[in-house]
């Protein structure tokens, strides 16, 4: 343990005072935030198509769906963001040429066309537009259809005006949560983002980690680093020694980007942009702990593995072949995400939790969507440890042999033969 507590610190006081750990600690918080915020500013950006034109060979139902359109831009913001929607009614299939002239020629975004048979109650809607991939715009048009038609039928029935308002407002639903048998009041979409924003800090950490040590151990090897230092010390002291020191490294880096958050939390900017506290998003010190927790585990486990195959190979750019066998698990997760968070009790989801190489993921989506029982949470933990010390027992072995080894690459067989020497 001596030898791997030098070799630890070693490694530690050579990355933290690196230029890269600095520009990484900084950049990479900024980076994310650009990325999200981006994300952000689109999706408010994106209302949909400008200025249309509805036409229709019915007119009342034409000005009915204009109504419907205006009222549903109607959010209390600056009127000058909200849509133009023209109406020409009444018109004909066969008239509908100028419109799609005005198109093409981009004076207007699209237009509505509602075909009304005659003698029947059923409507026809097609929209044209020069984008071939407008969503908003169209769920946003066929939610005003259904208004508009059902507006229609209350007036012919004699409700007023104020009633028909009434009864076609949007209803604010409200979400709740069920946390050790009370329901707790919660919002659904602050809480995905807050699950999916820790989890994919998670996958980034253990992935970006993990494979770091695979090409530490390649530069050192390559430099023949190795041939010096396995004077005075054994190869596993000095891969132990490796991975204390690189996760003391992420420990360092992740508890400086925790301490960021909790205070960008508590400042004025948060509050004022609306964003309210963290345990909104799901943030609590539970959830916190068990996230360092995964990070350490997944970290050693996916680290271990990366060692051991780093040190079989001679070039940096041979790691990349194996980096895959390092991220397909966690990226199972990741695909996952919607599924397990609206199914986080399901047998499947359980089990996928408790798979070692997908628990950190996983698990980390199930504590946001459920109060996970806590003998699953222990069995995590457990397996977890015991996977690690089997593949340190694994991984020991292929890389004290593996760092010596030059030019030919070995294959599966001989890989497999060096776990029985002694």
């Amino acid at each position: 343990m001596r030898e791997a507590w030098l070799i630890a610190r070693r490694e530690y006081l050579e990355r933290i005072r690196s230029k890269a750990f600095r520009i990484s600690t900084v950049l990479i918080p900024v980076f994310f935030g650009l990325i999200f915020g981006a994300g952000a500013l689109s999706g408010k950006l994106s209302k949909g198509p400008r200025h249309i034109v509805v036409a229709s060979n019915d007119p009342p139902l034409a000005e009915s769906e204009r109504a419907e359109l205006m009222a549903a831009s109607e959010d209390g913001k600056d009127p000058s963001s909200r849509p133009t929607v023209d109406v020409k009614a009444p018109l004909t299939e066969s008239e509908l040429a100028p419109l799609n002239a005005e198109v093409q020629s981009k004076q207007i975004d699209g237009y509505l066309w509602l075909n009304r048979r005659p003698g029947t109650t059923r409507v026809e809607a097609t929209y044209t537009s020069g984008g071939s991939a407008d969503f908003v715009g169209k769920d946003r048009m066929q939610d005003a259809i259904g208004h508009a038609l059902v507006r229609e039928e209350l007036e012919k029935r004699g409700a007023s005006s104020e009633e028909i308002q009434a009864l076609l407002k949007d209803v604010d639903l409200k979400t709740q949560q069920m946390k050790n048998g009370k329901a707790l009041a919660s919002d659904a979409s602050k809480r995905f983002w807050g699950a999916y924003l820790m989890t994919f800090m998670l996958y980034f950490a253990v992935v970006f980690y993990g494979v770091n040590v695979a090409h530490s151990v390649v530069a050192e090897k390559t430099s023949r680093v190795f041939e010096v230092m396995l004077a005075s010390a054994k190869p596993e002291s000095l891969m132990l020694g490796k991975l204390l020191g690189v996760a003391t490294v992420g420990l360092t880096q992740m508890a400086i980007w925790i301490v960021f958050i909790l205070l960008l939390s508590a400042s004025s900017l948060w509050m004022a942009l609306g964003l309210g506290g963290l345990a909104a998003y799901g943030v609590t010190p539970l959830r916190l702990i068990f996230f360092v927790l995964y990070f350490i585990l997944g970290f050693f486990l996916y680290s271990s593995l990366s060692a051991g195959l780093g040190a079989t190979v001679s070039q940096e750019s041979e790691v990349q072949q194996f980096s895959m066998i390092i991220v397909l698990p966690q990226v199972i997760g990741l695909v996952l995400t919607a599924y397990i968070l609206g199914n986080p009790g399901a047998w499947p989801v359980v089990l996928l939790s408790l798979f070692p190489p997908c628990t950190p993921i996983v698990m980390s989506l199930r504590m946001a969507a459920m109060a996970v029982p806590a003998w699953q949470l222990a069995l995590s933990l457990v397996l977890m440890v015991l996977s690690i010390y089997g593949m340190v027992w694994v991984a020991t072995r292929i890389y004290r042999v593996g760092i010596l080894m030059y030019g030919k690459r070995p294959t599966l067989p001989e890989i497999l033969r060096w776990l029985k020497y002694s």
